[in-house]
């Protein structure tokens, strides 16, 4: 596995478009954001919480930072960027506020290169914090 592997799945997990992330995906594949504490089991749930992504921001943009990968695994940083126009799968009703929230992913691929398995980690708190959500961190 190449370190121009992760760029490719990266842009086409914001691309929008189901298809081009489901064939980076094992048919078992699984998806843990960990921040949420929720877990989606195969292709077609993956593709439906990503697109829940663009849902809860209209203007959401995703920057790939860096990444790595060896032998089956890999670990990239990315930097989500919008502003809270919807509720999506949370439930949370718009703030209308911008947040700015890094997070790294990782997960590892199985023989036929397809992701077996990826867990994402991002800072619940600062995020609902720049929603007006969680009182700011104090210093």
């Amino acid at each position: 596995m190449d370190d121009e592997w992760l760029q490719r799945y990266f842009d086409a997990s914001v691309s929008r478009d189901g298809a081009r992330v489901a064939a980076f995906m094992a048919a078992d594949a699984t998806y843990e954001d960990v921040a949420a504490g929720v877990v989606y089991e195969g292709p077609e749930a993956i593709v439906a919480f990503m697109a829940q992504a663009f849902e809860v921001s209209a203007d959401l943009q995703l920057t790939f930072m860096n990444g790595h990968s060896s032998g089956d695994r890999y670990t990239f940083e990315w930097e989500m960027v919008g502003t809270h126009t919807g509720e999506g799968a949370s439930g949370l009703p718009a703030t209308n506020k911008p947040f700015r929230i890094r997070g790294i992913s990782t997960g590892r691929r199985d023989r036929e290169g397809n992701i077996k398995e990826q867990r994402d980690y991002w800072d619940m708190a600062a995020y609902l914090s720049q929603l007006g959500l969680l009182p700011p961190p104090t210093a």
